[in-house]
């Protein structure tokens, strides 16, 4: 049996790379997939970067598909299932797939592909989340409405949070499905500072910076500081003075204990997790719960699907993907 998979190659761009399916371990379990996800931010930037490098790397993380064969030691997924799959060099653009048991999930058969690839993006946002203390009352900013921050805000108001959205592209918040567009400057129309600020984005905040932290409510939630997370790859010189008063910076990374360790990836050891957070696999649960309770929100985004031929088009243009949700269909392959 062969598989594809979409691969970055170097200065040669991205192509496709053919082999046989690997055997599956007692731990694993094979996928059949209907259904990648598009990360653009991160994938663009590791194709820019191999570009200079000349390294290889095959791209995705997120599928979503049927369970044809398990391991042995595999008890929660059987042959026959819709499940979720994630996992960096795992869960790749391909159309089959080998993935370690805590990776893989079982999708309610009342719950859509499309929108059940989601919830491995929304793991960050779940981790993050909890790394920011998310109360419900909270009231949130997402800085960012790309995958990971229309997942950010899909999580926060899940939580019971007033979620506004920001973005240097209007037309994305305008939309306002669980959120409500800001004008950063017209801050006057806010009824109320922010005790929550999620940074989604991939630029320098320099300049940003000073201006959403005096969105923040001094008071914070009235039970803890008001926060900055980042959930992105942000950069740029950030001047700190009194004058802005008590608040934190926090960096959220990736999306929970135990994700990029092969050996708990497989259950063959346990890790520790930080009081108040949890496992990649426990946050891979909670957030495809979110999206299973949320159908007529998921079903107000826009999503583009893509076969092979199209798909490969895009990576190599300089345009690359527009913005919305970009499914790469692997049924007819």
């Amino acid at each position: 049996m062969k598989r594809y998979t979409i691969v970055a190659e170097g200065a040669s761009g991205v192509g496709l790379h053919w082999e046989d399916v690997p055997e599956i371990r007692d731990t694993e379990v094979r996928v059949r997939v209907r259904h990648s996800l598009v990360s653009p931010g991160t994938e663009r930037h590791y194709i820019s970067e191999l570009r200079k490098s000349g390294g290889r790397l095959a791209l995705g993380y997120c599928a979503v598909g049927a369970i044809v064969a398990t391991g042995k030691l595999v008890e929660h997924v059987r042959p026959g299932d819709d499940v979720l799959a994630m996992g960096w060099n795992i869960a790749t653009h391909s159309n089959y797939i080998t993935v370690p048991r805590k990776l893989v999930c079982r999708v309610d058969r009342g719950t859509k592909l499309e929108h059940a690839v989601l919830a491995t993006i929304g793991a960050t946002a779940i981790h993050a989340s909890d790394r920011a203390r998310l109360e419900a009352g909270d009231r949130v900013l997402v800085v960012g409405m790309g995958l990971v921050g229309t997942m950010m805000a899909l999580v926060a108001h899940a939580s019971g949070c007033q979620v506004s959205a920001l973005d240097r592209d209007a037309t994305v918040v305008k939309r306002g499905i669980y959120w409500t567009p800001l004008d950063l400057d017209r801050p006057d129309l806010m009824d109320r500072p922010f005790s929550k600020i999620f940074l989604c984005i991939d630029s320098d905040v320099g300049g940003l910076f000073p201006r959403i932290a005096q969105l923040l409510d001094v008071n914070g939630n009235g039970r803890s500081r008001s926060k900055i997370v980042n959930v992105g790859r942000i950069s740029g010189t950030l001047n700190l003075s009194p004058a802005l008063g008590n608040f934190d910076i926090i960096n959220a990374s990736r999306c929970g204990a135990g994700y990029r360790d092969d050996l708990y990836h497989h259950g063959l050891k346990n890790v520790l997790v930080v009081s108040g957070e949890a496992r990649v696999d426990d946050n891979l649960q909670r957030c495809l719960k979110i999206v299973s309770n949320s159908p007529s929100l998921l079903e107000q985004l826009n999503y583009g699907f893509y076969h092979l031929d199209e798909v490969l088009e895009r990576y190599n243009s300089p345009e690359f993907f527009p913005a919305g949700i970009n499914l790469i269909s692997h049924e007819h392959t």
